[in-house]
């Protein structure tokens, strides 16, 4: 098939890329960074370099300002836009951007799909659209509610603006949960929640090292002790996607989530042995912090709602996307885990 991907210059979208070229799939990946694709092309044999046909445009844009001789060449050529590019900011300073990049940005997607006749539109948004909800099933919710923060509710309106499409397009929306790096290598490239945390450590470790911090001081880490984030592999987020393209359901909603991960205690039991930090304590009381408690726990501020909570994201529609599509059922093991928690200290 030939298949379209904003976002294909991310740490999904280029994992996403090898994906698909193994699949046999031609590619058409959106682009602004002609470095960024070059670093991609690079190494990569020529029978699949033969299969990529970068579109350089801007999801900012209209039409991501394609011209119309471009509109013209591209019409009728693509089965797939899958639209996995967005703006990941937690800041309310950032608002305005946030809701331009991913509302203004899906709609100008959706506008491609249209014009060039690309059947089918594969949204990726994310699981936490629900909001402060700590259950969540595979359909639409509602817009009026309550947010974390301004990037949950863009990604909740932009899903709104695909399943009005639903009669003119066959789209599908993925929500994947808290993306963490790859379960077979380790490679990550995020510092969401857990890679917070670990930031939060690596800090840590180093005053410690600059003698800024007694290493016999306990210091406590600010997170639900019994809590689990609902983490999930970046291979297992392609996987999801990979198998989408030829199984997935029109109208359909896939939560790509993990809800059997471990308690946040155990976790840190994994990042004290990882990171050689064993003065670490974790509390979901922020009001036993200390002033150097504080000192260490400001990296990962932004993600204290998400540490310090438990949320199921059922994934009865992915279990069945995968097991249509050959794919074996999703577990991540306590070693991989502890694997990809070694690889950020090394």
């Amino acid at each position: 098939m030939n298949i379209m991907i904003t976002g294909a210059t991310g740490f999904v979208g280029t994992k996403l890329m090898h994906s698909l070229l193994e699949k046999g799939h031609n590619l058409f990946p959106v682009v602004r960074n002609e470095k960024k694709l070059s670093d991609f092309l690079t190494g990569l044999e020529k029978e699949k370099k033969d299969r990529i046909r970068p579109v350089f445009g801007d999801i900012t844009q209209p039409m991501f300002g394609l011209s119309e001789e471009e509109v013209s060449e591209l019409n009728s050529k693509v089965d797939i836009l899958y639209h996995t590019a967005a703006y990941l900011s937690f800041d309310p300073d950032d608002r305005e951007k946030t809701f331009f990049v991913n509302v203004e940005g899906t709609r100008h997607a959706l506008d491609v799909a249209k014009k060039l006749a690309i059947p089918r539109f594969y949204h990726v948004s994310t699981a936490y659209t629900a909001g402060l909800e700590n259950e969540a099933d595979e359909k639409l919710h509602a817009k009026n509610r309550e947010f974390v923060n301004d990037y949950e509710e863009s990604k909740n309106h932009a899903e709104h603006l695909v399943m009005d499409k639903k009669d003119e397009l066959k789209v599908s929306i993925f929500r994947p949960a808290i993306i963490v790096g790859d379960s077979e290598t380790g490679e990550a490239n995020t510092t969401f929640a857990l890679y917070g945390l670990l930031k939060a450590v690596a800090l840590l470790k180093k005053l410690i090292r600059r003698g800024r911090v007694n290493a016999s001081d306990t210091i406590r880490l600010f997170s639900d002790p019994g809590a689990s984030n609902n983490v999930v592999p970046v291979n297992h987020v392609v996987d999801v996607l990979t198998a989408g393209a030829t199984h997935a359901k029109e109208g359909n909603i896939y939560h790509i989530s993990n809800n059997e991960a471990p308690e946040n205690k155990k976790v840190i039991e994994w990042i004290k042995e990882k990171s050689g930090v064993w003065n670490l304590d974790i509390t979901g009381d922020q009001d036993a912090l200390s002033d150097k408690d504080e000192v260490i726990n400001a990296p990962m501020s932004v993600f204290h709602t998400y540490l310090s909570r438990t949320v199921i994201f059922h994934n009865q529609n992915t279990k069945q996307l995968l097991k249509d599509a050959g794919y074996p059922p999703f577990k991540l093991t306590d070693d991989q885990y502890r694997m990809m928690i070694g690889k950020y200290f090394e």
